[in-house]
């Protein structure tokens, strides 16, 4: 056999050995040299005695599918869901989806992040979340020795711009402007009581209390393309409140409940509560009367919430009014509130400092 012939032969030639594991079974590992399958072993050794599973070929898909069946699908609401498979269908799974769970990298990871390097501080936050639950998850049940996410990996990004609250002028305004009777009552009922946009579609007129001047937000709407779902599911604890009623707000109410067929405060013609279309038709007609302004349901809850702020109610009363579950969540709020507050106050000051040097 000629040389070249031999050096073909011993290239194919791989060395061999086996360890022990924990349950009595065998595992053999195969290198190209002696250092190579030295630290094969080493390694194996090392996740053994850390309690990893070696001999599993789980790959990343299948495992974040099952943390997603038992620890985020029983617990979370649709919404929260459908978020999360956004962030592992788009982001997470199309990089190390069919990768081996144990042998993914803190590189890899680091690519991944790398990715979303022009995207939104919010999205890389939500990446870098999912992957630390699933790796947490993974440590745990011994299928990793280490997360490869690191603690030190943090979100850039821009952040979201913070939400303005509309000015009792601009609101008035909206309101004025606004025509369509449908449109009209949703904001007169997000601009006097707060309530959330699935609270309001999801409003029906036994709900409201008209004797005592009350609306009992006890309904959610789960708003999907072609249909809605409604129940009592709301989006926390403290969302189950009792609002009071103001006197404009009542008269309006009482002239729509006159002419109204159907169980709901806002429907479409079929008397149920309004699609995803039908909330977006809506919509535009309420986006195109102050086109200096994005308005969406949440600023006019927001603005709701600073009107309060402004009226002097305590932060445990905002809280209660808002349907926030923590008082972090009604501070964020007031903080933003009272540094603009405190920048409108100062500039005041400035012009009548200054008044005396004209």
């Amino acid at each position: 056999m000629s040389s070249k012939a031999k050096k073909s032969k011993k290239k194919y030639e791989y060395l061999t050995k086996a360890i022990t594991m924990p349950d009595g079974t065998r595992k053999f590992f195969r290198a190209k040299t002696q250092k190579e399958l030295d630290e094969k072993i080493l390694r194996a050794q090392i996740m053994v005695n850390a309690g990893v599973d070696i001999c599993s070929e789980e790959t990343f898909g299948q495992f974040a599918q099952t943390w997603y069946d038992l620890y985020k699908k029983p617990y979370l609401r649709q919404r929260s869901l459908d978020a999360i498979k956004y962030v592992l269908n788009l982001h997470i799974l199309p990089v190390i989806g069919n990768y081996c769970l144990r042998d993914i990298s803190p590189m890899q990871i680091q690519a991944i992040m790398a990715g979303l390097s022009g995207k939104s501080h919010s999205l890389q936050s939500k990446v870098l979340s999912n992957l630390r639950s699933i790796f947490n998850v993974a440590q745990e049940n011994g299928l990793v020795a280490k997360s490869p996410v690191s603690q030190m990996l943090k979100p850039t990004g821009k952040k979201t711009q913070e939400k303005e609250a509309l000015t009792p002028q601009e609101s008035l305004l909206l309101l004025e402007r606004v025509q369509n009777a449908r449109a009209k009552t949703f904001l007169m009922i997000a601009l006097h009581t707060g309530m959330r946009r699935g609270e309001i579609v999801a409003l029906r007129w036994e709900d409201i209390d008209f004797k005592k001047k009350v609306i009992h937000v006890r309904h959610n709407a789960v708003i999907r393309e072609t249909s809605t779902t409604i129940s009592e599911e709301l989006k926390t604890k403290a969302g189950r409140r009792d609002l009071p009623l103001s006197e404009i707000l009542e008269m309006w109410l009482v002239a729509q409940r006159k002419i109204s067929h159907s169980k709901y405060v806002i429907a479409m013609k079929d008397h149920k509560p309004l699609s995803k279309s039908a909330y977006r038709s809506m919509w535009r007609l309420v986006e195109r009367e102050l086109p200096d302004h994005h308005v969406t349901a949440h600023i006019l809850r927001h603005t709701y919430i600073t009107r309060l702020f402004e009226a002097g109610l305590d932060i445990k009363e905002v809280q209660y009014l808002a349907g926030h579950s923590t008082v972090e969540m009604t501070l964020r709020v007031y903080t933003h509130y009272d540094r603009r507050s405190r920048a409108d106050k100062t500039a005041e000051k400035v012009r009548e400092a200054l008044k005396m040097l004209a």
